[in-house]
């Protein structure tokens, strides 16, 4: 089935459907101040788009990683799966896989793709380690921390689990089954969706889509599965889905955290009949029910309940009667930060033809963190984090730095950085992941280079600090966000978990360690 007229109307002006664009701009301006840091927007009111702005360089064709968004595509493929009686709420993960089954294990025998969809599953996965591991076995040999159905933890794995689950019934790939269903009849391009070693759809993240593909899922959510006058979605499994299906306050301190959780969404306390899709680093798809209106956001910011907070503080006003002769102001989404210009250093001739060797660091080897020219946030789920960068080699010339470098997998990439006061865009690929690259870089003293690349489309931006002294170079590399705005966030939510002065003592000693622990000093040498 396919819907030829599959993009979303757009209105004259926000307040011809009832926006007030003078308020958005005064959130985006609040945004803004608190280092909320937003890549693209798009309100919606009465199914038309009332307004939209994009980060530049940044457009509406760019696709970006949507994180636990993935979830509510997964969510949809189940409900289709429902609807169709492919599976039932009932099927076990015992009766997909018989081969995992293990004596003594009540646990196991009862777990439901349901449960793993609602986050009811009472499974703990840990995060060390290498994704390139058996992500299923991964899964079954995870401890215990309640009995399935009882209470609600969120855990990823559980949404892969049911990605894999799905897939076997299906006998297709979650892309396959929902290319007919879902992502044609919305004008949604077959996106990118990281996959498992075994060639499964991560599930609970992963996916790759456009701020507008993004606006049609929650839309057709909110028409009740309808898109265009069409119905797309099965209007039972909108409600469901959407519904308080699980109490996640057992687990959850954040008003918006603890809320109500559905089937791959969450339900909303800043405002009534709100709910919302949701992916790590302020990724937001939120339906106002009562107004008959959405908000799509992309971000790279770490804390979800303060961007939610700004959200709820100015939305309510933002709703008015529609007029027809007010035009409106323009939304801006802020600039991005002046590129550095420094003067050229004669030690480029010197650089010039070398190939540099860098050690491997032992430890993040081993906790499965190597460093890799992508920053953290955009490998952390990744089958393959690739990592430990190595055969560096940098060609100065007219303009910028030509920058080669070899990561483990053989996978080999040069980017061009500019060094003249603008950025340049080249393309990164490393394993199943492909970015165009904003890029630039300028010397910070006459042996220091420094080098900024941002991956387009995701969240974090890669900053690698080079000393060169002689034959040898040390990197430095940190990213943005930083790593301690992020520890920061989890210690204080392992302080709610873990009671006693002891465990707060080694959280507040670990958490301003943490930049240097993941992201240490690299030390190498020319070949």
């Amino acid at each position: 089935m396919k819907i030829l007229n599959n993009s979303i109307e757009r209105a004259k002006t926000p307040e011809s459907v009832g926006i007030d664009s003078s308020v958005i701009a005064r959130m985006t301006e609040e945004m803004s101040y608190r280092g909320i840091n937003i890549h693209s927007l798009m309100i919606l009111r009465d199914n038309k788009v009332a307004c939209e702005s994009w980060r530049k360089p940044l457009t509406p064709e760019t696709t970006h990683m949507v994180y636990s968004i993935s979830k509510s595509f997964l969510a949809t493929a189940y409900g289709f799966a429902l609807n169709e009686g492919k599976i039932k709420r009932e099927t076990r993960l015992v009766d997909v896989f018989p081969e995992i089954r293990k004596e003594k294990d009540a646990y196991l025998e009862k777990l439901t793709i349901h449960q793993l969809l609602c986050m009811t599953a009472g499974k703990q996965t840990s995060i060390r380690g290498s994704k390139s591991d058996d992500w299923l076995k991964l899964f079954v040999n995870a401890k215990w921390i309640f009995e399935p159905g009882t209470s609600w933890r969120y855990v990823n794995d559980n949404y892969y689990v049911a990605s894999k689950m799905l897939c076997k019934v299906l006998g297709v790939s979650i892309t396959e089954y929902l290319t007919p269903r879902l992502f044609e009849p919305l004008g949604i391009d077959a996106p990118f969706w990281e996959h498992s070693p075994d060639g499964v759809e991560a599930g609970g993240w992963g996916l790759k889509l456009k701020t507008e593909d993004i606006a049609k899922l929650i839309l057709c959510y909110q028409n009740k599965g309808r898109f265009n006058g069409v119905q797309v979605i099965p209007e039972w499994w909108t409600k469901e889905a959407t519904s308080n299906i699980s109490d996640n306050s057992v687990s959850e301190k954040a008003p918006d955290a603890s809320a109500g959780y559905g089937c791959g969404f969450w339900r909303c306390a800043g405002m009534p009949d709100t709910y919302r899709a949701e992916g790590m680093f302020c990724q937001y798809a939120i339906s106002f029910e009562s107004y008959n209106a959405c908000l799509v956001m992309t971000s790279e910011h770490s804390d979800l309940q303060e961007a939610l907070d700004v959200i709820w503080k100015y939305m309510p006003d933002a709703f008015i009667e529609p007029d027809f002769v007010k035009t409106g102001v323009e939304v801006s989404l802020g600039k991005d930060k002046k590129v550095v210009v420094e003067q050229r250093q004669n030690i480029e001739k010197a650089i010039n033809g070398n190939t540099y060797s860098l050690r491997k660091c032992h430890f993040i080897n081993f906790i499965g963190f190597p460093i890799s020219v992508l920053p953290m946030p955009v490998v952390f789920f990744a089958k393959d984090r690739v990592g430990n960068m190595t055969n560096l080699s940098f060609e100065f010339k007219d303009g910028g730095c030509v920058f080669s470098w070899t990561e483990d997998g053989g996978f080999k990439n040069t980017l061009f950085i500019s060094m003249n006061g603008k950025k340049s865009v080249g393309e990164i690929i490393l394993g199943e992941l492909k970015f165009d690259a904003c890029c630039f870089g300028y010397w910070e003293n006459e042996n220091t280079l420094v080098i900024h690349i941002r991956p387009l489309g995701t969240v974090a931006e890669r900053v690698l600090k080079f000393v060169f002294k002689g034959k040898r170079i040390k990197m430095y590399p940190s990213y943005v966000p930083g790593t301690e705005e992020k520890a920061k966030k989890v210690g204080e939510k392992l302080k709610c978990i873990l009671i006693g002065k002891w465990f707060h003592w080694w959280i507040d000693f670990l958490v301003p360690r943490v930049g240097r622990i993941l992201n240490p000093t690299h030390y190498g040498r020319v070949k």
